[in-house]
Formats: structure tokens, sequence, C-alpha cells
């Protein structure tokens, strides 16, 4: 019912002539907005926590808000664009947030930086477990303020546990992924084209740890991630998207790569 009610809420007229002149593509879309879920459902989902557990969920969320200085920090550096926003992950920030503090992964790799807005986040939620350092590759992104570099706004206290690669990932994301052997969490924000998500999706897979954590934005920018997610055997019930953030746990690898 939940995902029923998902796509009723995005549904418009131009989704119907849409669906007539492209039906194999809007398929996917129905397919991805069917798996929304709000926030809650899609950390405790991905975290794997059972009904005696949620109370862990609210205590990581408690965590975050008592942050105060860190998240007004963030929200004064970002003003410098004229939306506030500037392009970056700021609605699904929080969950990442959450799922690093519930999963305390050792080794994270993200590309696509830009300000560094989804970095602090990770980096935050990595200092407060004690643990854990965070491997981000992006070239400078042409949203940035003028003369900033890529991940600017995460603040030196945190950068410490932080590893930032400037260059193009499709370059960078091999060899590293090569020098650290295993990960326990992958989130791809970079270049969202098909060529170049699917390239970052089967260079990380073979890398994560069972149980490791595959996070995605934009899976609605194409068939990417769906065809990635088949090509794997992973069944549509063992993802589920926030806003535009796809996620699922490296449990099964069906088609043996």
């Amino acid at each position: 019912m939940q995902g029923l009610l998902s796509v009723l809420s995005v549904i418009r007229p131009r989704h119907f002539l849409k669906a007539l002149l492209h039906p194999v593509e809007e398929l996917e879309a129905f397919k991805y907005h069917y798996r929304r879920v709000p926030q809650e459902e899609f950390v405790s989902f991905l975290a794997r926590l059972s009904p005696e557990r949620r109370g862990e969920l609210s205590a990581a969320a408690s965590a975050l808000a008592a942050h105060r200085d860190f998240l007004g920090q963030l929200d004064e550096k970002l003003r410098l664009h004229k939306d506030g926003y500037g392009g970056q992950m700021t609605r699904e920030a929080p969950a990442i947030y959450s799922l690093v503090r519930l999963l305390k992964p050792r080794v994270v790799v993200e590309t696509g930086v830009a300000d560094g807005v989804t970095s602090s986040y990770i980096l935050r939620a990595l200092e407060d477990n004690g643990e854990g350092r965070l491997y981000s590759i992006d070239l400078p992104h042409y949203l940035l303020p003028a003369g900033k570099p890529p991940g600017w706004i995460v603040e030196e206290s945190l950068r410490g546990r932080w590893d930032l690669r400037v260059g193009d990932a499709a370059k960078l994301l091999p060899p590293l992924l090569e020098e650290l052997g295993e990960i326990d969490l992958f989130l791809h924000d970079s270049l969202h084209t098909y060529e170049h998500m699917m390239l970052e999706f089967r260079a990380a897979w073979p890398r994560l740890s069972p149980g490791g954590l595959f996070l995605s934005h934009d899976v609605g920018q194409n068939r990417a991630f769906f065809d990635f997610l088949k090509e794997k055997g992973v069944s549509w019930s063992e993802w589920r998207v926030l806003h535009v953030l796809g996620g699922l746990r490296k449990m099964r690898d069906r088609s043996g790569g």
C-alpha cells in the first residue's frame, strides 16, 4: 500500500503520455517510485533493524540533532548558493549518517563530493563511532562557489578520517579499490550517465564486503541502477529508495561476479 501511495503521489498527466511513447523506460520509473519509502523505513530496512532495535534508530537521529554547531555551520556555508542547496544531497544525508552509525563501516568509498555535505555527514558519523575512514573521489564541480575546492565545506576537525582524491572517478576508482582490498560502504554520486554509473557499480561491487552497504544517488536518472541489480541477480524486493537515493545490502550475488 505504501508503494502504491508513493506512485500515486508522483503521477502526473505527462507520465501517461510518456508511458505510451516509452513503455520500457516508464516501467523502470514505476519500479523506482514503487520502492520509495520514508527515511525511517529506508534506514530500518537497510540496517536490518528488528522492532526491538528501533530505539537505535531514534538514538542515532538524536545524536545527529545534538550536533547543533555542526549542522549550523553547514547551513551557514550553504548560503553561498542562491538556493541554499547547490545540488547537494541534503535530504538524504541524515539517513546516511544514521546508516553509518548503525552499521559501523570501517572503510567507506564515495564518488562525488561537490561542496562536501554528504562527506561531512559521513565523517561526523565515523567520528561519533570512533572508527572508520572515508575515501572520496571527485572532479571540481561546476556548482562549487568560485575558488572553492571539492569538499571545502568539511570542517577541519573531521578531516583526520578523510582521504580526498581529486580526479575522474573512472580513472581513480579502480586503483583505489585495488589499494583498499575490501570496503564496507560504497556511495555513487558522481557523473550520472548510464556508462559511468555502470562502470562504478561493476568496479565497487566485487570489493564490497558481505553485508556491505551499496548506495547510489539519482537512481531514476537512467536504467543503470536497475540493469546492474538485474545483472547481479538482486530481486526488486531487496532494495529501497529514499527520495532519489537507492540502497541495498550485498547479501547475495547470484551472478557469480
